[in-house]
């Protein structure tokens, strides 16, 4: 299992609670006194943020600094649940997750509001190196963390300058005040390719399972990274021999066959398992079982 890194998504916070991340948008819209006037529907998450955003500064004088203080809030209320402890008990090293919450640190340590980050770059924005260590594991965020407002990932024009930043540590190099570093995947080639810096290392070594993830078309620095990753393959400019594998819920099947086509046409194993509605933790269960038991490769 050490070789396996979990990139763990918000579906696991939302067993045995009622308040989803949904709630939370229309909370966020009320508290900046803007319901009725925003609407929700068909509009990109990130675009929605920065109309959140523009109309609380514009009509109610709320910074985005307030905006991103409520959320962080919001979400101290997440408790862990069964998967988590699962998750944290596995013999899984390195979690990545899309989460802001300390729902996985919780399980470690009851000073989450003390956590130092452990990334070897000390970033304020962006979160290429940002996560914690505790006992032996190690726990990235990779939008961002509530300890550490500004880097919460939610709006356009954060993930367009992330994307950058990605972009720049994989393809380009990369210069901070402390660290300089050739592309990875020249980095790859040579004898620092054992050396972790970054979770963006992990697409490119170890065997990695996408869980609770709904790995939306939003999440553009997500599908640039695994377009970047199968033109890497197919330029034969890195041999990798690791996996990345997609669970997803079976009932699901038809209606994301065009997100599974793309998956697949990028060398990404897509797995679905049976899902039952009134028992969601069994869905995440089967998982980790499927993988514990019997790996995938």
């Amino acid at each position: 299992m050490k070789n396996n890194v979990f990139l763990i998504g918000n579906g696991i916070n939302n067993i045995n609670t009622t308040y989803t991340w949904y709630d939370l948008i229309e909370d966020l819209i009320k508290y900046i006194g803007a319901k009725g006037r925003i609407h929700t529907i068909n509009k990109p998450f990130p675009l929605l943020y920065e109309e959140i955003v523009a109309s609380a500064i514009r009509k109610n004088d709320i910074s985005e600094t307030d905006i991103k203080k409520f959320i962080a809030e919001q979400i101290k209320k997440l408790q862990p649940n069964k998967i988590h402890q699962r998750i944290i008990t596995s013999g899984v090293q390195h979690i990545l997750t899309t989460n802001y919450d300390f729902t996985l640190e919780q399980l470690l340590t009851s000073q989450t509001d003390q956590m130092k980050n452990e990334g070897i770059v000390k970033e304020n924005l962006y979160s290429i190196f940002r996560h914690h260590q505790l006992n032996d594991k190690y726990i990235w965020h990779i939008h961002g963390d509530r300890n550490h407002l500004l880097s919460i990932t939610l709006g356009y024009e954060h993930y367009s300058g992330y994307l950058q930043q990605m972009r720049n540590y994989v393809a380009t190099g990369a210069s901070y005040t402390n660290l300089k570093l050739e592309p990875l995947i020249i980095r790859k080639n040579t004898s620092d390719r054992t050396i972790i810096y970054s979770w963006l290392d992990f697409f490119f070594k170890n065997n990695i399972y996408i869980i609770g993830l709904t790995l939306d078309f939003i999440e553009i620095h997500l599908w640039w990274l695994l377009t970047f990753r199968q033109r890497t393959i197919q330029s034969k400019k890195l041999k990798l021999n690791n996996s990345i594998t997609y669970f997803y819920p079976d009932f699901l099947e038809s209606k994301i066959q065009h997100k599974l086509q793309l998956l697949n046409a990028y060398e990404i194993k897509t797995k679905s398992m049976p899902f039952d509605e009134k028992n969601e933790a069994d869905y995440y269960l089967r998982i980790l079982d499927k993988i514990e038991k019997h790996g995938i490769r």
